[in-house]
């Protein structure tokens, strides 16, 4: 069964794809935060992170590029959690880094397609 951290700061929003993974047959872990995450990742056996973009005291792409330094193979399996894909910065992010991302408000149908798209290219 495959591993997946979410990282949000809405606990409704962690809560909501946590039973949506679960019912698609992943085990889910939660990070509220950064932090938190941060240290859920040093114990490994991650096979992809969702990772909201605006978060307090961390963002997204700070988060990210820490990631990339401490983890570089979880780097190209994040997928990037955004109600903001039009705001150019985080447009810019996502095409520079080339990760698969969900606009907010998201369907079940599109988590399903981006998950097999990660898992068909790592």
């Amino acid at each position: 069964m495959k591993r997946i951290l979410v990282i949000d700061d809405e606990q409704l929003l962690l809560d909501l794809l946590t039973h949506l993974l679960s019912k698609i047959g992943y085990q889910v872990d939660q990070a509220i935060d950064c932090q938190e995450a941060a240290g859920k990742l040093k114990e490994g056996g991650y096979d992809a992170l969702f990772l909201d973009m605006k978060m307090p005291f961390m963002d997204g792409k700070t988060f990210y590029e820490k990631v990339q330094t401490h983890f570089p193979e979880m780097a190209r399996r994040i997928i990037i959690l955004t109600g903001d894909i039009a705001n150019q910065s985080t447009s810019e992010f996502i095409q520079e880094t080339g990760s698969l991302h969900l606009q907010k408000p998201f369907t079940i149908k599109e988590i399903k397609t981006v998950l097999d798209l990660l898992f068909q290219s790592v």
